[in-house]
């Protein structure tokens, strides 16, 4: 069993745009900022909130429609259709794309916004507490703004919470995306700042370990995507030492037990799922329903769950990636296939949840950051600092685990050949995990990885790595200009 709960918690958390029919002219809840916000517990039930929303915001499907879809890994599954094809062809647009609004991500920025307003006026009996909680707020506003930084370039910025339909900031524009890097890196260097937790907090809730695979990660996009160079490399390198300094946190030796037990020594960060609490973890649309698996076979081995296979992973993928390598360990846990005289089968075999009262229920947690992740960002980073052999040290501990031999890469290997590894090893390892997309355009090789994306650098007006807004975003907020090229 889960040993946190989510408390369930309404906020009256405006989106940042506004008009009395985004709200169905009725409010979220009776709470308001003049009634909460006074005490300890009204704080520990703000910072519950915020990530209930950031949940929300992250949950099933937008994971992976957002960070996945585009990299020529994924395709529909028994049950889908052509609703993906736009990401799956990278051929975004901004009337039929799917997920596309960004209003539940704006949200989860606005919870952390009234956090950061109003925690510190907030007496605590342990300062610590104070600190953790303010830590949960930047983190999660720096974690959000990255993502949408990534997607969308130029976003609205907004560092104040909207709490009511006369805000001076309800209507934002679009803002350089090198403002909002600077926001992101200032709201992690706060992060790191504000948390007391040495190690003991839940992972589910920012810890300075958490924080400091976000600053790794921000700092190897802007290093590479920014043009933000060694200075940049060498404060993503500190970062991911942190974590590997840490001793809370380990490789576990069997890779299979990462995705079967919860809150294990390798997770980092991760966001949380319950039987009794909403809503499902994408691994709901890698499973079967019942009238889709012949009967010898349900749950034997296919499984069976309550939602529809939606979609699973290309051949090119399983081919070129899973199974590249015989003896890789990862291999059947990333990806099951099953060949019967009628049918074949594929399924992601990672996120599988739970059985509760025969029925399969998804709430295996998300896993956003883990130990393995720390040992390939200090690799990328010293790989691109000019230090291949080092970087194959790194790399090694990850093969050794997936092949079970040591020094599975020589140390004789080129700067960019030890790249080429590193990116390889981390599309395996991180399958289905909200990587692959952003791994594929942070190492510059979009457009010589992905088939659908050759030879069209110039295409939507050099924008087709970004997305295209939403365009009832617009028409609700005329401020906001749509990407260029869409």
């Amino acid at each position: 069993m889960k040993r946190i709960k989510f408390i369930t918690v309404i906020l009256i958390i405006l989106p940042f745009i506004g008009c009395e029919d985004q709200f169905d002219t009725k409010p979220y809840s009776i709470i308001t900022t003049q009634n909460m916000w006074n005490s300890e517990a009204e704080a520990l039930a703000g910072v519950t909130g915020m990530y209930s929303q950031f949940r929300e915001a992250f949950a099933d499907q937008s994971y992976l429609i957002w960070f996945e879809f585009r990299s020529g890994f994924w395709q529909v599954g028994k049950s889908g259709a052509g609703q993906w094809d736009d990401l799956f062809l990278n051929t975004p647009n901004a009337s039929s794309t799917p997920s596309l609004d960004w209003t539940n991500i704006y949200k989860t920025i606005n919870a952390a916004n009234l956090a950061i307003k109003y925690i510190p006026d907030i007496s605590f009996g342990d300062p610590d507490d104070q600190g953790d909680y303010l830590a949960d707020a930047y983190f999660i506003r720096a974690f959000t703004y990255f993502a949408l930084a990534r997607l969308w370039g130029d976003v609205p910025l907004l560092v104040t919470p909207v709490e009511s339909l006369d805000a001076e900031n309800l209507y934002p524009v679009r803002v350089d995306v090198a403002t909002v890097f600077t926001q992101i890196k200032a709201d992690i260097d706060e992060a790191l700042n504000q948390i007391a937790d040495a190690g003991a907090r839940n992972r589910i809730y920012a810890t300075n370990a958490g924080i400091n695979m976000l600053k790794a990660d921000v700092y190897l996009w802007t290093a590479k995507r920014r043009g933000g160079g060694n200075a940049d490399l060498t404060i993503a390198q500190a970062a991911a030492d942190a974590v590997l300094a840490n001793g809370n946190y380990e490789l576990l030796p069997v890779y299979e037990d990462v995705f079967r037990e919860e809150m294990n020594d390798e997770t980092i960060f991760s966001i949380y799922f319950d039987v009794t609490e909403g809503p499902n973890q994408y691994g709901r649309n890698f499973t079967f329903q019942a009238n889709q698996v012949e009967a010898a076979y349900r749950d034997n081995p296919m499984p069976l769950g309550s939602s529809a296979q939606w979609y699973t992973f290309t051949d090119s993928y399983v081919n070129g990636y899973v199974n590249a390598t015989p003896g890789d360990t990862r291999s059947g846990v990333i990806n099951q296939d099953f060949v019967t005289a009628k049918s074949e089968y594929r399924w992601v075999n990672k996120f599988l949840g739970d059985i509760v009262s025969g029925t399969r229920v998804a709430r295996s947690d998300t896993r956003v950051y883990r130990f393995a992740e720390a040992i390939l960002f200090r690799a990328e980073a010293l790989n691109a600092l000019g230090n291949p052999s080092d970087a194959v040290i790194e790399v090694n501990n990850i093969a050794k685990r997936a092949y079970g031999i040591a020094d599975y890469y020589p140390n004789t290997l080129t700067q960019a050949q030890v790249d080429s590894v590193i990116l390889h090893e981390r599309l395996i390892e991180f399958g289905a995990e909200g990587k692959s997309w952003f791994d594929i355009v942070r190492f510059g090789k979009a457009f010589e990885l992905i088939p659908t994306l050759v030879g069209r650098e110039n295409d939507y007006e050099g924008s087709i790595l970004l997305l295209p807004v939403n365009p009832a975003t617009i028409t609700k907020n005329p401020k906001i200009t749509q990407t260029p090229g869409y």
